[in-house]
């Protein structure tokens, strides 16, 4: 399995990874002061807004139109979210709707990296000629705290497979190895382009 060159670059950081799980807790309970704020302290905040957001929404849609349309509001905000965003990446690379395990390890790295601290976990994906494989502990769609709401991560997932190979002929199917909204203790994904 390959990986891109820039995984050993050893200048890459992410900012809000390293901070201490009492620097975390301060800001989750708006113990910080805006003067100790850094930039760390804010990639974090920015990160954890992400997940809130996307508990919050399920939760409330849940509530007020039932589980079966909150999971099919899931699984199309990830057909969207997902076919759109590689989409694009295929498109800037002049590629049209012809992708590669190359290719979609490029959107994945490119898109963990640009979604706070615990999508980075994700980094780096691997590929050959065959296959993208991503492996991750954390996930920001994923709450440890709110585990009734993994089947919306499941479901929006799901969409987000559906809309990668809506975006690319060449992807064949998407196999869930595991995945923490399922119980696991890590999401493994593999994008199969050959058998």
């Amino acid at each position: 399995m390959a990986q891109e060159e820039y995984v050993n670059d050893k200048l890459l950081f992410y900012p809000g990874r390293n901070l201490s799980a009492e620097e975390k807790r301060r800001m989750d309970t708006y113990e910080i002061k805006i003067n100790e704020l850094t930039v760390d302290h804010i990639i974090y905040s920015m990160s954890r807004q992400i997940e809130n957001n996307f508990i919050t929404f399920y939760t409330v849609a849940e509530e007020m139109i039932g589980e079966q349309r909150a999971l099919q509001i899931a699984n199309e905000i990830g057909l969207r979210y997902g076919g759109l965003g590689y989409a694009n990446l295929l498109k800037a690379m002049g590629l049209g709707n012809e992708g590669s395990p190359r290719t979609m390890a490029l959107y994945q790295d490119l898109v963990h990296t640009i979604r706070g601290p615990k999508h980075a976990a994700a980094l780096f994906a691997e590929y050959d000629d065959k296959r993208c494989i991503v492996r991750r502990k954390a996930c920001i769609y994923f709450s440890e705290k709110f585990p009734n709401n993994s089947k919306y991560t499941s479901a929006f997932e799901q969409g987000c497979f559906a809309g990668y190979m809506a975006a690319d002929k060449n992807l064949k199917r998407v196999d869930v190895i595991k995945c923490l909204c399922r119980g696991a203790d890590s999401c493994e994904q593999h994008w199969v382009y050959k058998d």
